[in-house]
């Protein structure tokens, strides 16, 4: 109420409208024989006291604001799940997944998937049925970019041994056209740019 002032535009109104009920009420009178029939069981000791007309616009104003509150409530809940799926659109939108192929004849079968965001230039590859590599190699990951003469540095892995890996990987250089992605089998450590044989490609 201090901060928002929709919230407390909609209250203003709110309260203005539980007056309007309150009011617009035509007085009745009680018949008579009611009226005799409670003052005879009442004893002489006991005061009646009219109930405040008054009275009746808090309890009024109250019921109506709770009723706004669970309102308010149950829309922000909604409102939550409506970004939460925008934002979920908004992130199929932006990723990139490419299929990498072997490129080895006594590993046909080996193959990578590569998820790409480039709004927060980073990805995950996950490679399957790769050899494993020797202790002075590195496999290393690249990002064509065409804006760059040579392809990107995505990363080294290592494979202790034949199966499967998941590694996170930062480019070494902002990319923002990911034509496609290849890992190549370079010395240990890694080099500057693509030297070794190819063992994976694919966009």
């Amino acid at each position: 109420m201090e901060f928002d002032d929709d919230l407390r535009g909609f209250v203003d109104k709110m309260d203005e409208t539980a007056a309007m009920f309150a009011h617009s009420a035509r007085p009745c009178a009680l018949p008579a024989a009611l009226r005799e029939r409670v003052l005879n069981q009442v004893g002489q000791q006991h005061k009646i006291g009219a109930f405040p007309r008054s009275t009746l616009i808090p309890w009024g104003i109250a019921a109506c604001l709770a009723l706004a509150c669970a309102y308010l409530v149950a829309d922000n809940k909604g409102l939550r799940g409506r970004i939460t799926r925008l934002k979920e659109r908004e992130v199929l939108a932006r990723v990139q997944i490419a299929s990498l192929n072997s490129k080895l004849a006594d590993a046909p079968s080996a193959n990578a998937v590569v998820v790409w965001d480039e709004k927060k230039q980073s990805g995950i590859l996950k490679v399957a049925q790769l050899p494993r590599n020797a202790n002075d190699h590195d496999y290393q990951l690249w990002l064509v970019d065409p804006r760059y003469k040579d392809p990107v540095d995505g990363g080294v892995f290592h494979l202790a041994n034949d199966g499967s890996l998941s590694v996170q990987f930062h480019p070494h250089a902002p990319v923002r056209a990911a034509q496609s992605f290849i890992v190549s089998l370079e010395r240990k450590g890694g080099a500057t740019k693509a030297e070794g044989p190819i063992v994976l490609s694919g966009q």
